[in-house]
């Protein structure tokens, strides 16, 4: 083989080595930075998704031990006579209305709050506790209520029990999405 033909495949599989080393470098160094910025955007989203959701839950369980004070007041109410039982009434509807106050205010500002900060699977969970909460709120109203009217029936005190006690899981659903949201450090591993 001639020199100059030497000369020339080497310099040209030197090239192509070259060339090709420098494009495998560039597509790893690609990915790796599409990693880190990933990293650095679940990062930057971490603390105010972590305030939103702190100050949905904590709002959450103000109005919810608001209206479980009204259930005691108006299950204490059921099994007593006047006119001890008018004032433990007149307690319930205290709590109640507080309840809907912070409900209606405080608490949907919140709401919003994490609806904006996302995930939609949080959003959901979110919505499922408030929708317990509503629930229990219409059967406490239910139970205050027909005690205004007359003696309580077991119905309306089992019901608004029975949501009370519904009210809880999908708050600790709510709060172990969040957990699992806030975990995630965005290298998906």
């Amino acid at each position: 083989m001639d020199a100059g033909l030497a000369a020339v495949l080497g310099a040209a599989v030197g090239a192509l080595g070259t060339g090709g080393a420098a494009l495998l470098t560039g597509l790893l160094g690609r990915g790796q930075a599409r990693t880190q910025l990933r990293a650095e955007h679940v990062r930057l989203l971490r603390e105010p998704r972590r305030s939103a959701y702190v100050a949905f839950a904590q709002s959450f369980q103000e109005v919810q031990a608001l209206h479980a004070e009204a259930f005691k007041s108006a299950s204490a109410a059921a099994g007593t006579a006047e006119p001890d039982r008018s004032t433990l009434l007149d307690e319930a509807d205290r709590l109640y209305a507080q309840a809907g106050d912070k409900l209606y205010g405080e608490f949907q500002q919140r709401q919003s709050g994490v609806t904006v900060e996302g995930p939609p699977s949080l959003t959901a969970a979110a919505f499922a506790a408030e929708n317990a909460l509503l629930t229990f709120r219409g059967e406490l109203h239910r139970l205050i209520r027909g005690l205004r009217r007359g003696p309580a029936t077991d119905e309306l005190e089992r019901a608004a029990e029975d949501a009370l006690l519904a009210v809880h899981p999908p708050l600790v659903r709510f709060l172990d999405v969040a957990s699992g949201t806030l975990a995630d450090d965005g290298l998906g591993a």
